[in-house]
Formats: C-alpha cells, structure tokens, sequence
C-alpha cells in the first residue's frame, strides 16, 4: 500500500489476464468465493460448467453459466439475466471481480459482493 496526498492508502490489486476457456473456469469460481461444478446439460462435445456465488445469507446470490466453447456466459442474479456472447479474454481483479471481456471492449463485470455491471 502507498499513501497518496491526502493520507488515505491505496490499495494495489493484482489483474491476472486469461483467455475464456475451460482452464480459467475455477479461477472465476475461487476469485469470486462460489463453487464450480459441470452442468446437468452440456452441448454436442462441449461441457458447460455452472458457479454458484453465495450470499451473505448461504443462498446463492448469482448463478453464472459458463460456455466457454461457444464464448458464452449466462448470469442469473435476483434481478436480472443476462446472456453475454464473443467472450475472448477472463481478467481476474484480486479480491474485487471478474471482467469477462469481448474484442470489441465491451465486458461483463461479476463482483464477490454478487453484482452483475454490463457495459456495452
């Protein structure tokens, strides 16, 4: 931590860069705090895995679907679904969230606090 001018510290927060693919998928799950596990369902050749984040409460906050050979990702949170397709690249901000980001830099932001930011 250093300390800007006003006294107050600031926090450096590693970002690791991954591309979207099946390696990155526990990643996700450990960064923000939820459990990896296969889908029920799965495409032709394809797993498609599932993270579940837990609330405050030990509910599941958010449910992320995650197809990473079709560069999908489902996020299913109490007020809002959203599908998010071109995914290319995961980057995994320390303790904070995770960007799920297209070419065109658009992303999808999941934070452990379970909320769901889309800027497109």
């Amino acid at each position: 931590m250093t300390q800007p001018h006003d006294g107050a510290a600031i926090v450096r927060r590693r970002i690791q860069h991954l591309p979207y693919d099946e390696q990155c998928i526990a990643l996700v799950a450990e960064l923000l705090g939820g459990i990896a596990a296969l889908a029920d369902f799965r495409l032709p050749g394809a797993a498609v895995h599932q993270v579940t984040i837990p609330g405050a409460n030990g509910t599941a906050t958010v449910m992320l679907t995650l197809w990473p050979s079709i560069r999908r990702i489902d996020a299913i949170g109490p007020a809002v679904t959203i599908v998010f397709t071109d995914v290319v690249t995961v980057d995994l901000v320390e303790g904070v969230e995770v960007q799920f980001r297209r070419e065109n830099r658009d992303y999808l932001i999941i934070t452990r606090a379970g909320k769901i930011i889309v800027r497109a």
